[in-house]
């Protein structure tokens, strides 16, 4: 295990808890302590060199680069498994995947989708890509962190591309809870009734939200469930209802703007999934 940050300390302790053999390495040394029987190398090549599999977690992909970059001979990683669960971006894990390649490495790429008092239980999500066979030698080891592991190919950066896919929904969506709660304030409603109400929205909006990804998937357009010109309407009204209590605009003023544009561009009477025409254009 490279890497004892908070979710690195609870990876090596999840292995240890299954009697797993863990050796560890940190870059500083003062948190390369978990347990007493754990095995402290006192290297990144020690540490890679003791194991078929070696697990990176560090703050981001240029401290993996750097890292395993300090091994100097080249041929420790011939053969070697890296998981590297260090947040990043697509093109920075095309990169590594690249580079482990041609030293012989197979690399996969995971995205935890949890933080780490929720790792290893059974619905937790962490996405994967990247060399299938090592994927498939890996599955006993990736199944003590989560019982919820999506393998999304062989292109390791199919899982940061995830990631992102999934924490946009995420964002986008927690910010526009919070121009909620601000109308609520606003307006004087108590908080507790929006907390409810939103509560038991959100399953239908669930089945809405994966019937037009789904009618992306199918590039069938047509309406079914809701007019785009509906939400060209609805958000100009909400930006500038938020314009006029004062509230910061750039969030609505943005959204209301997009669907604009997909009028202007003749989507207005096919499903409101055609935004992603202007997005993807």
């Amino acid at each position: 295990m490279i890497g004892l940050g908070q979710m690195g300390k609870k990876i090596a302790e999840m292995f240890m808890q299954k009697d797993y053999e863990v050796t560890v390495w940190n870059r500083t040394k003062e948190k390369a302590t978990v347990a007493n029987n754990t095995k402290i190398a006192k290297d990144v090549e020690e540490a890679v060199a003791q194991s078929k599999v070696s697990i990176i977690c560090v703050l981001d992909n240029i401290g993996v680069t750097e890292i395993l970059t300090r091994i100097d001979s080249k041929n420790i990683l011939t053969g070697k498994i890296i998981i590297n669960f260090t947040t990043g971006t697509p093109g920075e894990v095309k990169r590594l995947e690249s580079w482990l390649a041609n030293l012989g490495a197979s690399y996969l790429n995971g995205a935890i989708q949890v933080a780490p008092d929720q790792m290893g239980l059974k619905d937790t999500t962490i996405l994967m890509g990247g060399n299938k066979e090592a994927f498939a030698l890996c599955q006993d080891i990736l199944a003590v962190l989560g019982g919820n592991i999506k393998f999304l190919g062989e292109h390791a950066s199919a899982s940061p591309a995830m990631d992102m896919a999934t924490l946009s929904w995420v964002y986008g969506s927690y910010v526009g809870l919070m121009y909620g709660v601000a109308f609520c304030q606003k307006e004087g409603i108590n908080l507790e009734d929006y907390r409810t109400i939103v509560g038991e929205i959100a399953p239908s909006f669930l089945e809405f939200y994966k019937h037009e990804i789904n009618t992306i998937r199918l590039d069938n357009f047509n309406i079914t469930q809701s007019p785009l010109s509906i939400s060209v309407v609805a958000s100009q009204r909400i930006a500038d209802t938020v314009r006029s209590m004062g509230l910061d605009t750039d969030f609505t003023d943005v959204i209301a703007s997009l669907l604009r544009k997909a009028k202007d561009k003749g989507y207005e009477q096919e499903e409101v999934a055609a935004l992603i025409k202007v997005i993807a254009s």
